[in-house]
């Protein structure tokens, strides 16, 4: 505290000073037994107006002094965006078809549950993207700006979001399909979720995969036809072979096939037909028919003796 003193004089002249120490500086100071260097500090620091506090417990020191050094590195939580909706989708395949399920949820907690009803066979990958893509067209019709996209299936988040590649051509065409329609949101992101925190849209899903009834308050959808154009190198949507071509009815009547032409070389014998005329070409003639006139026996004429 003297060296202190003497080198910050005009300091210790012009603030009041208060020293925190574990050593009862006060007592030591005010002493008036003091004497030696002791007295002399005394007298040098009494010029000033110094008060001495003692340290409280070093723990509770260290962690004050901690937060006064580092006061500039406190990190604050971001407060959550109250503009962003948030949509939950999930795709299902059943042996009584695909369905999907999308949950829309605003900002101050309403919800909007939509079922989709797929109907073309196709994998369960293609019913998650056919419910991720209407989910985003039915958020841009009811003019959300800022939307986080909530998905269990690995495959089509990271593919949307730009993680993964997508090897199958279909998945390709989806994945575009994806991001040209995140482009008209100011903020789209796409996050995965567990099975568990997805049981909203899952429950939607099977509903639309197994036909069941609509719950009320619930809007149905129906898909004829995939959001892309399906690839022929691809098995992930069965695309017929010729689908424009028309099926054949067995309960219609067939037309009557054409008669067949003669062929002038080969013979076609037709005993009910008539005879070819004299001169034509044949290959087999006819044996000579007796003339009724010159070989016929007439019965008036008188028979003859030998």
């Amino acid at each position: 505290m003297y060296m202190a003193a003497k080198k910050l004089k005009h300091y210790f002249q012009e603030h009041p000073i208060k020293v925190v120490a574990t050593a009862p500086l006060a007592e030591i100071i005010g002493s008036k037994d003091a004497n030696g260097r002791v007295a002399k500090w005394a007298l040098e620091l009494a010029a000033h107006s110094i008060q001495y506090e003692p340290r409280t417990a070093i723990k509770s020191q260290i962690l004050a002094d901690f937060f006064v050094d580092w006061a500039e590195m406190q990190y604050l939580p971001p407060v959550p965006d109250s503009t962003h909706w948030k949509m939950h989708f999930d795709g299902s395949k059943m042996r009584t078809g695909l369905g999907a399920g999308v949950v829309i949820t605003s900002p101050k907690g309403d919800r909007l549950d939509y079922v989709l009803q797929i109907h073309f066979a196709a994998s369960n990958n293609v019913a998650e993207y056919e419910a991720l893509i209407h989910g985003l067209k039915l958020a841009k019709e009811i003019g959300v700006r800022c939307i986080l996209c909530f998905g269990d299936s690995d495959l089509v988040i990271h593919q949307a979001s730009g993680d993964w590649d997508a090897k199958d051509a279909n998945m390709a065409s989806y994945r575009f399909h994806v991001q040209q329609l995140a482009r008209f949101f100011e903020g789209c992101e796409f996050h995965h979720v567990p099975r568990a925190n997805n049981e909203a849209a899952d429950a939607l899903s099977k509903i639309g995969s197994t036909r069941q009834a609509i719950p009320p308050g619930v809007a149905l959808q129906h898909l004829r036809k995939p959001s892309i154009t399906p690839s022929p190198d691809s098995d992930s949507i069965f695309v017929p072979a010729d689908p424009g071509a028309p099926q054949p009815n067995p309960g219609a009547s067939q037309p009557n096939p054409p008669a067949p032409q003669p062929n002038p070389g080969a013979s076609q014998p037709n005993p009910g037909a008539h005879q070819p005329k004299s001169g034509a070409y044949h290959p087999n003639p006819p044996a000579p028919q007796p003339n009724p006139a010159t070989t016929q026996s007439n019965p008036e004429a008188p028979k003859m003796e030998a």
